[in-house]
């Protein structure tokens, strides 16, 4: 599957089951806010091209091999009928199968985030060179985090270093700027055991509710397309993978209904003004289940 804007929580979905999805997120936010400015210090800090080949080298075999949602979901038909340690291997799979790949990130990375750095003629476009560098710094360090599980700590830290050396990340908070989103970001990111208990209990009570989640979720998306607001609403999934990870949350919570239910509450937050009041009540459900009471 491909990354996209418009794709924000199957994207969040992703990252909050990888080790370093949140490392992830901090990238690709960076990428969604760069300016001019940005995007040259990020690129006086290419490391030349003869490095990153080495990297895409070492990367390559990773990359092609992180299980895929798709390969995973026939073999989970089968799990289910083999009693207890079948289904053991089919919740392994939901946890650590994801539904895009390194490829399907760098193209995100350059093509989406990124999109007004190309330069058009007719069937031709092309990006531009300073942007392009810069592109690749983000891309390698997005990759480094990506990968986390399999790549090796001084790969990792080498891939990451010009990110990290152009400084273009003041802090690790993650607000979008919509004051109903960075409320909820920082109540579910100070979360305790008592409150992750709670979102869990809260999340399986309602998983026979879970039909009006996708409808509710559709509506959403398409009230922040026509609102233009898709690149805002990705950047609060992607703030909503972080405070996910702040809370303590892990990839079996996340496979397992916590952040579909998470990730509803920020897609209704951002478009709240628009949305329909049935799909808002059906998205925000679990949030008022677990801090109102209702």
């Amino acid at each position: 599957m491909a990354y996209s804007v418009i794709g924000g929580p199957a994207l969040g979905f992703d990252l909050a089951r990888l080790p370093g999805g949140h490392q992830v997120a901090r990238v690709l936010r960076a990428a969604l806010a760069a300016g001019p400015e940005d995007l040259e210090r990020l690129a006086d800090c290419h490391p030349g091209a003869g490095v990153r080949e080495e990297w895409r080298r070492a990367c390559a075999g990773p990359a092609t091999e992180t299980p895929s949602m798709s390969t995973a979901l026939p073999l989970a038909g089968s799990a289910l009928q083999d009693a207890a340690a079948g289904e053991t291997a089919l919740l392994r799979r939901l946890e650590t199968s994801l539904l895009g790949d390194a490829h399907a990130l760098d193209r995100l990375l350059r093509r989406d985030l990124l999109d007004w750095t190309w330069l058009h003629s007719g069937a031709v476009a092309v990006q531009d060179p300073t942007a392009s560098l810069a592109a690749d710094v983000l891309a390698d360090a997005a990759a480094s985090a990506y990968l986390r599980d399999q790549l090796s700590d001084d790969l990792r830290r080498a891939m990451a270093g010009p990110f990290v050396r152009a400084a273009v990340v003041d802090g690790d908070e993650p607000a979008v700027g919509l004051p109903d989103v960075d409320q909820r970001l920082a109540t579910l990111g100070g979360a305790d055991l008592a409150t992750r208990e709670s979102w869990r209990a809260v999340v399986d009570r309602l998983r026979m509710h879970t039909a009006q989640w996708a409808p509710a979720m559709h509506q959403a998306t398409w009230a922040l397309s026509l609102a233009e607001r898709l690149r805002l609403a990705c950047d609060a999934q992607l703030a909503a993978v972080i405070a996910f990870r702040c809370a303590d949350f892990d990839a079996h919570d996340a496979a397992y209904g916590v952040w579909n239910a998470w990730s509803g509450v920020v897609q209704a937050s951002t478009v709240s003004d628009l949305l329909p009041a049935d799909d808002a009540a059906v998205l925000l459900r679990p949030w008022l289940a677990v801090y109102d009471g209702s």
